[in-house]
């Protein structure tokens, strides 16, 4: 928790007036408090029209302080608790951004979500509740006490009931939620929708989300019924805090009467009003405060899972060289081996070739094999465990993430698009792209028919996730977007699987034609789409077992020759 105070140094002015004026707006109820009932004292009672005007006069003047203390306490409060959370948010996700794929697998989708939202609010309300409601409480607690004992040494006997309420409060320290789970839940329904109801599964999803709902309300439920039992308690407490000084200033009164003693020696009717509403305020302050510890427990936990994020250091660090190397375009992969953290085995082994500038490489292989994982260390989402990687004959290790990440484009088998205008999804590759070449993009990657084809060409709307599109719609819609930031090196990890056979045709042949000087990794299912290519990987259990061309691992390569019957059947074309 500590540790998120940083974030409040940035606007220290701002949490110093917030609880400034709110003491000053206790301070002034206090005094309302104690100057009403000395109007009634010394003016109601007595008739005395100079002191009920006098003491009217101070209260309104106390009302209008307060009430301006109040504007002004909570004007400084929002003030430092949104621009904390802003600041806070912004800084998580910014590091979310910049997490690894291994490290983004261990929080999980739904954990981070949470973490962004629920978490940083959870501690948001706690500042907001520390410079508000605590130190109200605490004011109330301190200045109570004092103007109680002021009113007659002998109602400290009631403060030792409240002292042992405030000492015997519960304070909750662990509150654990299970918001993740249901986040999780929720979110893997929401994006695997149609497979859920292709197996009609629904059922089963709701029995696993009714299970973790029914959890976390479990969790929340056990803090409101301790609250419930606790607040009646603390009402009886109050009673009997009223009873004893009723008892109290009763007894004072009538030994004045027996005695005839001045008014001075004497516990008047307003000072006992005046009492009781002291001690209901201490009583209230203590309430005020068992619910900051409520906050205190569930923020704390917020405060360290949002530290976990903050703190996670970042496996893939930018190199320090400063680059500045004409183009090649060229990959080169030296004895390259992987395995993911905290696995035993590699998943790639000894991996060596290279793609000069220009060329076209396919991979091949088994599921498993390890296609992906070998295009996802060139853009560096995963560090090599031996041996190195060249672009342009430099360690990508050398690079900067971004730097490297403009020579290269990649296109995933899973088309993500995001909510906006297919033009504003295109331009993601290239901001300041002009309309020339959007088209020029679209048409390569054969999808220039089909957007114009939409009422409103390249500014129709795009649903979230590109729902509103098929799968080879939006298979084409993220090659274009690869294609128009122009790199060197372009990366399709089976990112033509939803096309059909004669519109891959049409999109090779125009790279072949319009992009030529760019090195091209094209990862493969079928051998069609290999079979042009220049080189041809083949990978079985992360070991390249052939490189060469489609004619030459026809003749000498009895996985690739495999690969090919199983598609196109012995002696077909």
């Amino acid at each position: 928790m500590l540790k998120l105070l940083k974030y409040v140094k940035k606007y220290w002015y701002f949490a110093i007036l917030a609880p400034t004026f709110m003491f000053l707006e206790v301070f002034m109820d206090m005094l309302l408090t104690l100057f009403m009932e000395k109007m009634v004292d010394f003016g109601v009672q007595t008739g005395n029209i100079n002191n009920i005007i006098k003491y009217g006069l101070l209260m309104l003047l106390f009302l209008f302080i307060g009430v301006a203390c109040g504007i002004l306490s909570g004007v400084f409060t929002n003030l430092t608790s949104f621009k904390f959370s802003n600041d806070l948010r912004k800084d998580v996700f910014k590091k979310i951004m910049h997490l690894s794929y291994n490290q983004t697998d261990k929080f999980s989708t739904g954990s981070l979500v949470t973490r962004v939202t629920n978490d940083i609010t959870q501690v948001q309300n706690l500042l907001s509740m520390a410079l508000r409601m605590f130190i109200r409480a605490l004011s109330f607690f301190i200045l109570g006490i004092v103007f109680t004992l002021n009113i007659n040494i002998e109602f400290g006997y009631i403060l030792v009931i409240v002292i042992f309420v405030k000492l015997a409060f519960p304070i909750f320290s662990v509150i654990q939620t299970k918001l993740d789970k249901v986040n999780t839940i929720v979110h893997e329904n929401l994006t695997g929708a149609r497979v859920v109801k292709a197996f009609s599964k629904e059922d089963y999803e709701y029995s696993r989300f009714k299970g973790a709902n029914d959890e976390y309300t479990q969790k929340n439920l056990y803090v409101g019924k301790i609250s419930a039992f606790l607040m009646p308690i603390l009402m009886i407490i109050v009673y009997i805090g009223q009873i004893v000084i009723y008892y109290v200033g009763g007894n004072s009164i009538l030994e004045a009467s027996k005695n005839a003693l001045k008014i001075n020696d004497m516990i008047l009717v307003g000072e006992i009003s005046q009492a009781i509403t002291y001690i209901s305020m201490i009583c209230m302050s203590i309430m005020m405060l068992g619910m900051i510890f409520t906050s205190l427990a569930r923020a704390t936990a917020s405060a360290k899972r949002i530290n976990e994020v903050l703190d996670c250091e970042e496996e893939i660090k930018d190199g320090k060289k400063d680059i500045n190397l004409e183009e090649t375009g060229t990959i080169e992969f030296k004895n390259v081996s992987f395995k993911y953290p905290g696995s035993s085995s590699y998943s790639l082994q000894n991996i060596s070739f290279k793609a000069n500038k220009g060329d076209v490489i396919a991979i091949v292989g088994a599921t498993g094999s390890g296609k992906s994982t070998l295009v996802n260390l060139i853009t560096r989402f995963y560090d090599v465990s031996e041996g190195e990687i060249l672009v342009d004959n430099i360690n990508v290790k050398d690079y900067t993430q971004k730097e490297l990440r403009n020579k290269v484009a990649i296109c995933l088998q899973k088309a993500e698009l995001f909510s906006g205008t297919i033009k504003d999804n295109i331009k993601w590759g290239k901001e300041d792209a002009s309309d020339e070449e959007v088209d020029e993009a679209c048409s390569i990657a054969q999808a220039k028919e089909f957007i114009l084809s939409k009422e409103k060409g390249y500014d129709e709307y795009v649903e979230e996730k590109g729902t509103s599109l098929s799968g080879g719609q939006k298979q084409r819609l993220s090659i274009a977007r690869a294609i128009i930031k122009k790199p060197e090196i372009l990366i399709f990890d089976d990112s033509t699987s939803a096309l059909d056979l004669v519109t891959e045709a049409k999109l090779h042949q125009a790279m072949n034609e319009k992009i030529k000087d760019i090195t091209k990794i094209i990862v493969a299912q079928r051998i069609s789409t290999a079979r042009n290519a220049k080189k041809i990987i083949v990978l079985d259990n992360g070991q390249i077992v052939g490189f060469d061309t489609h004619d030459n691992l026809m003749k000498n390569c009895e996985i690739y020759i495999d690969i090919y019957n199983s598609q196109l059947k012995k002696g077909g074309n």
